[in-house]
């Protein structure tokens, strides 16, 4: 006869097997930027290069949401962990139209595109589990301070382009929104920067936010191989926000 004991033993070893899975995805990912930016410093040939890691994105993107909505089977933060698993598969439905139209026509996405839905729909997902934590955290509400609005200087990029004007009225418009989903994400996010437990999830967040302003800059910039600035960055970035939030709901059971 298997005892509740056994049952719960049974449920914390899936949950642990699922972390470490994550884990080790994450892992791979910071290895496969490695590679990628060597292969790109020795010439190696820009479009199987491109191939490769528009490939490794979907994947990895569809692998991690994935094993995030089984991890959520066993979490006490189930909601929580729907978001974050919904946020990555929403940018992996964002990576599968860009790599579907690369694979089947065998040419570049223009920007911007109905893909891109998917890429600023993983911030609404995030803003919405920060939300939920940030409420439960006694005198959570941020303090109108100069210092507290510095999220709001990541706006001056995609105005100065605008005024640069190095792109054109819809590249600037999908420029702006998306900036703006970095902006008031990275502000709803200030009061759990300080909390030791969210550093990896802060960490996995604040690289996404990154990868999304750099290749804002170089769409803009240069346009020709603006997607080579940050193809291996994704993955790291997805990954370690997803385990980081497992890492918070571990270290929260310590």
């Amino acid at each position: 006869m298997i005892t509740w004991d056994q049952v719960i033993q049974g449920m914390l070893k899936r949950k642990e097997i699922l972390a470490l899975t994550v884990k080790a995805v994450c892992i791979l990912s910071f290895v496969w930027a490695a590679l990628f930016y060597i292969l790109l410093f020795i010439d190696f040939p820009y479009a199987k290069l491109n191939a490769v890691a528009n490939g490794i994105q979907f994947f990895s993107g569809l692998a991690i949401g994935m094993l995030v909505i089984c991890y959520a089977r066993f979490s006490c933060q189930r909601y929580l962990v729907l978001g974050v698993a919904l946020a990555v598969l929403s940018w992996t439905l964002g990576q599968l139209y860009w790599f579907s139209v690369i694979f089947l026509n065998g040419s570049s996405l223009p920007y911007p595109s109905i893909a891109d839905l998917g890429f600023i729909g993983t911030y609404f997902f995030l803003i919405g589990v920060i939300h939920t934590i940030t409420r439960g955290i006694p005198q959570y509400t941020i303090e109108i301070k100069y210092w507290n609005l510095w999220p709001l200087g990541l706006l001056v990029i995609p105005i100065f382009l605008a005024l640069a004007g190095s792109s054109n009225l819809l590249i600037n418009i999908d420029n702006l929104v998306l900036t703006l989903a970095i902006v008031y994400t990275l502000w709803k996010a200030q009061p759990i920067f300080p909390i030791i437990r969210y550093r990896l999830f802060i960490a996995g967040l604040c690289l996404l936010c990154l990868s999304d302003m750099i290749f804002i800059i170089c769409v803009c910039l240069i346009p020709d191989t603006c997607t080579l600035s940050t193809d291996a960055l994704f993955p790291a970035a997805l990954s370690l926000t997803a385990y980081g939030f497992m890492k918070v709901e571990e270290m929260s059971d310590g």
